[in-house]
C-alpha cells in the first residue's frame, strides 16, 4: 500500500521536474526507463506457486456472477467504484473552485499536491500501523469518511482550510485504498482471488476515468461539482449499511425457512443457519464440476445381521456391527428381535 501512495505521488512530481528540467520527451523515456527497471527487479522476488490449477480459475462472466453472489465482495465493489468516481473530479473540482476561493487558478496545483501528499502520508501510516478492524465493516465506515471530507471540500470557505481538506480527503482515501484490498484478500475464494482482484481493479480504474470526464463535462454548468461525488458516496454507504443489517436481522432471526447460503454482517459462515442447518458459503467450483451434496452423519438406519437387527450409521460397512457387544469405534449395538 505504501509503495501504491509513493508511486502516485511520487511519480507525478517527478514527471513534472524533469519536464521542467529538460523536456517532455525527456520525462516520458525515465518512465519507460524505470518501467524497464521495475521489471527487471521483481524477476528477484521468490516464487509463489499459484493456489490451484489453470483449469480451475474461473471464466471472467463466472468471476463477476462470484462477487456479485458474495456480500462483501459486492460491498466492495460498489463502494470501491463510487470512490474511484468521486475522488476522481478532484484536480477538476481544485481548478475550478479557485475564483470561489480568492485565488489564482495556479493554485489548484497547491490543492492537488495537498491532496497527493495526503495520500503518501496515508499509505505509510497504514504500512506503519494497519488496521485490525474487520475489513468488511471498514470499507464501509472509510467511505463515509471521504464523503466527509468530500463535503468539507464543498464547504470550505478559505484557502488555507481548502489545503487541509484536500490533504484529509487524501489521508482517507489511503485509507480507503487499504481496507479494500484487504477485503478482496480475505473474502475471495482461492481459485479466483486473481481473477477477483483483477476485477475490482479494471472496474475502479474505469469508474475514475469517467469521474474525471464526468467532472469536465460538468465544469461549466455545475458550481458545487463536489456535491454530485459526495451523493453517490453518500448513497452508496447508506445501502452497504442497510444490506448489512438485513442480513444481520435475518440471520438472528429466531425461527424462519433455511436459506441455500448463509451472509453473516462480517462475511464469515455461521455455524448454524436460524434453523440448525449447518450454513454454507458461496464458491466458485470449476467449470464442468458440481458441488455434491455432503453424507448425512449421525442418521441411524436398521439393517439385519445374523437373525438380528443392527442399529448403524449411514457409511458404515455392515461388518461393522458384527463386533462382540458394539465395543469397536463406530460399532452399533444388538438387540434381539422379538418373536
Amino acid at each position: 500500500m505504501a509503495t501504491y501512495g509513493i508511486g502516485g505521488t511520487v511519480g507525478p512530481t517527478l514527471v513534472a521536474a524533469v519536464s521542467a528540467w529538460a523536456s517532455p520527451a525527456t520525462a516520458a523515456l525515465t518512465l519507460a526507463a524505470g518501467c524497464y527497471i521495475a521489471a527487471a527487479v521483481i524477476r528477484f522476488l521468490p516464487y509463489a506457486p499459484a493456489p490451484g490449477k489453470a483449469a480451475d480459475v474461473p471464466r471472467p462472466l463466472r468471476t463477476l456472477t462470484g462477487i456479485l453472489a458474495s456480500g462483501p465482495l459486492r460491498r466492495t465493489l460498489y463502494l470501491t467504484v463510487t470512490v474511484a468516481f468521486s475522488v476522481a473530479a478532484l484536480p477538476v473540482t481544485a481548478v475550478s473552485s479557485t475564483h470561489t476561493l480568492g485565488v489564482s487558478a495556479a493554485a489548484a496545483g497547491i490543492l492537488t499536491a495537498a491532496y497527493g501528499l495526503g495520500n503518501l502520508a496515508g499509505s505509510a501510516g497504514v504500512m506503519i500501523r494497519p488496521s485490525r478492524t474487520e475489513a468488511d465493516r471498514l470499507t464501509t465506515h472509510l467511505a463515509a469518511t471521504v464523503a466527509a471530507t468530500l463535503l468539507l471540500i464543498t464547504l470550505t470557505p478559505s484557502f488555507p482550510l481548502a489545503v487541509t481538506a484536500y490533504a484529509a480527503a487524501g489521508i482517507a482515501n489511503a485509507h480507503f485504498f487499504a481496507a479494500t484490498l484487504a477485503a478482496r484478500n480475505e473474502y475471495a475464494p482461492d481459485n479466483a482471488r486473481g481473477q477477483i482482484f483483477v476485477w475490482v481493479g479494471a472496474l475502479k480504474i474505469t469508474a475514475g476515468s469517467a469521474g474525471t470526464a464526468a467532472a469536465g463535462a460538468l465544469i461549466s454548468t455545475s458550481a458545487a461539482l463536489p456535491l454530485l461525488a459526495v451523493a453517490l458516496t453518500i448513497a452508496s454507504t447508506l445501502l452497504s449499511l442497510a444490506e448489512r443489517r438485513h442480513n444481520r436481522r435475518r440471520y438472528n432471526a429466531p425461527c424462519g425457512p433455511a436459506s441455500p447460503r448463509t451472509e453473516p454482517e462480517n462475511g464469515r459462515p455461521h455455524p448454524t443457519g436460524p434453523t440448525g442447518r449447518v450454513g454454507r458459503t458461496t464458491t466458485l467450483a470449476p467449470p464442468g464440476r458440481r458441488r455434491g451434496r455432503r453424507p448425512a452423519h449421525g442418521r441411524a438406519t436398521r439393517a439385519p445381521v445374523d437373525g438380528m437387527v443392527v442399529l448403524r450409521r449411514v457409511g458404515q460397512p455392515e461388518t461393522a456391527g458384527r463386533d462382540a457387544g458394539g465395543t469397536q469405534a463406530g460399532g452399533g449395538s444388538r438387540r434381539r428381535r422379538r418373536p
